[in-house]
């Protein structure tokens, strides 16, 4: 993502090094000397790549991660109980005065998505390397999401040291496998919870941002705050035949076979709904809007159709009015001159309230129309979330945050299209909310997962003042703010 570029600040790491970490390029100095940016060019260091198969995770990379963490961020490890979940997610539990009031969750994962082959030479940076340039770290994890656990530990450390003890317990829970769907990370930390008979008051997770130029007429930004998220799931689909030499091949291979299939299916997509969160987000919006939008919203009976094809012509709004879909592996032989037998490709979908596991693959089976795909369900499915509410105290506490970081802005609740490890919460608490403090607009959002991500020294500065606030907000002792203003 791009954000604001008001701080200049070039290192290179390169030419550090750390006693305790052989070959991390990291300063060597003492933790309480690092800058949050070099902490998190440290963090980004470790290929803490997280995959469905085990065999290619490089788990003593995890292992590392956790130790340097407990360098970096000592006081933290002092005084927290820090608590290893399923060998390599991390729980800290920070025990407030009073046991009477229900916890809060503050939830970041330390696992990352792959670099591609493909684009490793693309990248202005190594993608691990951890540099800071340019008033940005620089390496795959920095957005998403290494930053927010950096940034939430800073805060807690930087709170410890000027003395700041919270009414209300606080957990830090730090999984390491959300980006393959979180059941052994963050799965495994709400059911030990759970064990534990804990109930929380809230669960905040990344999600959604301060978003610049969200809609068409739209000049200021505004911070969405997800209150609701799509469900997950992904199916396979699985074409076979007899296979052969390529000199003769059949009217249809297992490629093709499969390839129209693709193609029908996305021709085929699902049907664009206006939820009643997206609705109450478009509503609050209606009086920022310029003139016929503003007018349209205000109107939805009569422009329905008209409000849904524009929403539905833009890439991040038609992902609020409709479970999307997309093909994401597809696998088919291994020589240039044998026809494969097999050939598969992974579909994965993003569900909307009001679809199912059931409804999707009737959906799938329909389009396709042709009983030669086999259709199995790969990994796991996750429902639509419940939606939390923005009645309660504890959603008003997490506005006066973003007012705090953000002044003058306005704060929309809305659905969060993707998933995060807050869905294995739920059973925990009504109350989840999904925010990030940074500011995203429609062409930096696309450094997500992708060559050259970066993330500015602004919004990691930003981003711990943020994580103070929220926990003096909801903790206690809200009213001594010179606490975020002390380092």
């Amino acid at each position: 993502m791009k954000y604001l570029f008001s701080i200049l600040f070039l290192i290179s790491f390169k030419s550090y090094s750390f006693y305790a970490f052989p070959g991390l390029a990291v300063p060597d100095t003492t933790s309480a000397n690092l800058t949050v940016g070099e902490k998190l060019a440290g963090a980004v260091q470790f290929k803490t790549v997280s995959s469905v198969e085990n065999d290619k995770v490089a788990f003593s990379e995890f292992t590392s991660l956790h130790k340097y963490l407990e360098y970096t961020f000592p006081r933290l490890h002092e005084q927290l109980r820090k608590e290893v979940i399923n060998d390599y997610s991390l729980l800290y539990t920070w025990r407030g005065s009073n046991q009477e009031l229900s916890p809060v969750l503050l939830s970041a994962h330390l696992d990352v998505v792959p670099v591609e082959e493909a684009s490793e030479e693309d990248w202005q940076v190594s993608p691990f390397e951890g540099v800071i340039k340019d008033g940005a770290v620089w390496g795959r994890g920095t957005m998403d999401d290494k930053y927010r656990v950096i940034t939430i530990m800073e805060a807690v450390e930087q709170l410890l040291h000027n003395g700041y003890e919270p009414e209300r317990t606080v957990y830090l829970a730090f999984g390491h496998d959300e980006e393959v769907g979180g059941e052994e990370g963050a799965g495994m930390i709400a059911a030990y919870l759970e064990s534990q008979g804990v109930l929380l008051e809230a669960v905040y997770d990344e999600g959604m941002a301060v978003v610049e130029n969200a809609l068409p007429g739209l000049k200021e930004p505004i911070a969405l705050v997800g209150v609701a998220a799509k469900g997950g799931l992904s199916l396979e689909l699985i074409a076979q035949g007899e296979g052969g030499h390529s000199s003769m091949p059949p009217n249809e291979t297992p490629i093709d076979i499969l390839s129209n299939a693709l193609t029908r299916l996305h021709k085929k997509p699902f049907k664009a709904r206006m939820m009643p969160t997206t609705r109450q987000t478009m509503n609050m919006l209606a009086g920022k809007l310029g003139g016929k939008y503003k007018f349209a919203l205000r109107h939805y009976g009569f422009f329905k159709r008209k409000i849904l094809k524009k929403l539905a012509s833009d890439q991040a709004t038609d992902a609020l009015i409709r479970t999307q879909m997309a093909p994401t592996i597809i696998n088919a032989g291994n020589a240039s001159n044998v026809i494969p037998r097999v050939a598969s490709a992974v579909v994965n979908f993003r569900i909307l309230t009001g679809e199912t596991d059931e409804s999707i693959i009737r959906h799938v089976r329909r389009a396709i129309k042709d009983d030669r795909i086999e259709i199995k369900i790969h990994g796991g499915y996750t429902p639509p979330s419940p939606v939390a509410s923005t009645e309660s105290w504890i959603y008003a506490a997490l506005e006066k945050t973003i007012h705090q970081t953000y002044k003058g802005i306005t704060i929309v609740p809305a659905l969060f299209p993707g998933g995060t490890d807050a869905k294995h919460y739920t059973a925990l608490t009504d109350n989840i909310y999904r925010f990030a403090p940074q500011v995203v607009n429609p062409g930096n959002a696309k450094l997500i997962h992708n060559v050259d991500e970066h993330i500015t020294l602004e919004v990691l500065d930003n981003s711990v003042s943020f994580y103070k606030m929220l926990l003096l907000n909801t903790c206690g002792n809200e009213e001594d703010e010179m606490l975020v203003q002390k380092n």
